[in-house]
């Protein structure tokens, strides 16, 4: 594999480091700026609505721009906006700069993949591609606890300047290593008509939203969770997102072995049935840490499972929308994500987090129907296909 590959995968670790310390200094930032818990979770939803609505428009708007330049410029847009944010004097432009730094998220994961492929002979896109999301993977393991940990010991700003400085280096990674004159291919307009008229698989993308949904009801308040379940300090709290990410690292793991033998579509679902097992049992947690980390474990297990099978399972549905299935899926991921972090920051300010778990529990059930549903209208479609 090109070490030239290792800047990209650098950059994900920066983007993917700049959107989970967040809610890992979720209690510090509530604090700080005297906002309650749910405002704070108003900074992760409106960072992946950002996203969710931007991702398919910058893509075909920057198909005609050369890779190394767009790539170097979005790492650069995400430092920029990491600095205003550490020097935000309030909540509200703090709001106005995650915003802002979601453009260059949006841009660069997904055109970071698209230069992978073109940048390996056809039969190691697959790896090289994986090499560039396993940044994305190390800092998803890592992020929320650096944030829970440096956040309450040096501060939010610091921190988020920290995540400006990573970004910065990196950005100097791509233009050194990227070759110039890369292009990729416009986006195909038929692509998406023929995505949008096949239900199965409309079904099977919003599966990723409806389970994200659930899964950042409860997560992206998971700081003050546990510190109301179990009192737990900003130690302890870190060293749980830790084994959250590190189990969610075995977790993808087991599945991406298993794939060709289970199928994409059980490894979803028993992806599902972890997450959904840990937020029903969740009150069982409260005042004990050893049951506390065990859910944590179990959650962790399903949580990157089942993004690996989702990408999968729709490429193998419909081989010749992959790109379009794909984008959409990722917008889909998003989608549920501020829309989680919403739902969870209306159940925190009228209820508290007592409840918290119930709500997370109602999404992943409902994704686990409709992905069975999703899988017998493609059996059935492909059986009357046949005859």
């Amino acid at each position: 594999m090109q070490p030239r590959l290792w800047s990209l995968t650098l950059g994900n670790f920066a983007i993917g480091t700049g959107v989970m310390v967040v809610p890992g200094m979720l209690n510090e930032l509530s604090a700080d700026l005297g906002v309650s818990p749910a405002r704070i979770g108003w900074l992760i939803s409106a960072f992946a609505m950002t996203i969710c609505i931007s991702g398919p428009f910058l893509a075909s708007w920057t198909s005609a721009i050369d890779r190394r330049k767009l790539l170097t410029a979005s790492l650069l847009l995400y430092a920029l906006m990491h600095f205003a944010a550490a020097l935000a004097p309030g909540y509200e432009l703090l709001l106005i700069a995650r915003i802002v730094t979601a453009i260059g998220g949006a841009i660069f994961t997904a055109q970071a993949a698209a230069t992978a492929g073109l940048m390996v002979p056809a039969d190691m896109r697959g790896k090289a591609i994986g090499l560039v999301f396993l940044g994305w993977s190390i800092a998803a393991v890592i992020g929320t606890p650096i944030g829970s940990y440096l956040g309450a010991h040096i501060g939010w700003r610091p921190t988020l300047a920290l995540v400006g400085l990573l970004s910065l280096l990196f950005a100097g990674a791509v233009w050194m290593q990227i070759p110039a004159r890369l292009f990729v291919a416009p986006m195909d307009s038929a692509a998406w008509k023929a995505l949008f008229a096949d239900t199965p698989l409309l079904l099977a993308i919003s599966v990723t939203a409806i389970q994200a949904l659930g899964m950042f009801t409860m997560f992206s308040y998971m700081a003050l969770v546990l510190k109301d379940a179990i009192d737990a300090t900003p130690v302890v709290i870190s060293l749980l997102f830790l084994c959250f990410g590190i189990t969610g690292v075995i977790g993808n793991i087991i599945g991406a072995r298993v794939m060709d033998r289970a199928g994409p579509k059980q490894v979803g679902i028993a992806a599902m049935v972890c997450m959904l097992a840990a937020v029903l049992l969740w009150p069982l947690s409260h005042g004990s840490l050893p049951v506390a980390t065990t859910l944590m474990l179990l959650w962790g297990l399903g949580c990157f499972a089942i993004n690996g099978s989702q990408q999968a399972r729709l490429v193998g549905m419909a081989p010749q929308l992959a790109s379009a299935s794909v984008s959409l899926n990722s917008s889909a991921i998003y989608l549920g994500q501020a829309a989680g972090a919403l739902l969870g920051g209306l159940i925190v300010s009228t209820q508290g987090t007592g409840t918290l778990s119930y709500f997370a529990a109602a999404p992943l059930a409902i994704a686990i129907g409709v992905s069975h549903l999703a899988g017998n209208l493609a059996l059935r479609r492909n059986a009357m296909e046949a005859a």
